[in-house]
């Protein structure tokens, strides 16, 4: 008899552990709202994807033949140059991509930040900004918020940064609103007025195009 129950604790023991080792191995969630802050160094070997190498040369945003990874101005298809994040949930890279740019390439002093959806058998681009891509936000409608920063040469030598946070809406992303200048906080009396101020900026300074 105590033979029985040993084998039936024994069991249940089993059981439970495998069952909490299939919890520890399944990816958490994110929730809606959860921030990924992200740095890029343009310092990788290889590209995270498989699909990246395919969707640059679909895009003929580089040249295949370039061996030289100091020549900016034709820059070869190499992560030192280009860097992909998806955006919308379960989606395929292949089929929605942002692609960050590094600053110098193609003659433009700064870094862009392209957003691409798959129409058909066609890429088509959404979105471009001259920004930096600084941060994702998990959203309720699926496609991940994009934190940009965005840099204002005001004069003097003297950069103003803006970190804004843009919302896809109607197949595209617009801007909600500007979370940070120079990464401090905007005080709520000033948030309204800011964020018409600094989009204006953007906009003026041909940043989204």
């Amino acid at each position: 008899m105590r033979y029985w129950i040993f084998i039936s604790v024994l069991i249940v023991l089993v059981s439970c552990n495998e069952e909490t080792t299939k919890q520890k191995t399944l990816a958490p969630i994110a929730k809606v709202g959860a921030q990924t802050n992200i740095e890029c160094l343009f310092d990788e070997t290889t590209f995270a994807s498989p699909d990246a190498y395919p969707l640059l040369k679909e895009l003929k945003i580089c040249d295949e033949t370039q061996k030289d990874l100091n020549n900016h101005d034709v820059p070869a298809c190499n992560p030192k140059f280009f860097k992909f994040y998806p955006f919308i949930e379960n989606k395929k890279l292949k089929d929605a991509f942002v692609l960050l740019i590094k600053s110098r390439v193609q003659g433009f002093p700064l870094r862009r930040v392209l957003v691409f959806e798959r129409e058909g058998k066609e890429l088509v681009k959404v979105n471009g900004f001259v920004a930096n891509l600084i941060g994702k936000r998990k959203s309720a409608s699926k496609h991940d918020d994009l934190i940009l920063r965005f840099n204002d040469n005001v004069g003097m030598g003297e950069v103003v940064f803006y970190n804004c946070l843009y919302v896809w809406k109607d197949k595209h992303y617009v801007f909600k609103q500007v979370e940070q200048i120079n990464d401090a906080n905007i005080k709520a009396e000033f948030k309204d007025s800011m964020n018409v101020e600094i989009e204006t900026i953007i906009s003026k300074n041909r940043m989204v195009f």
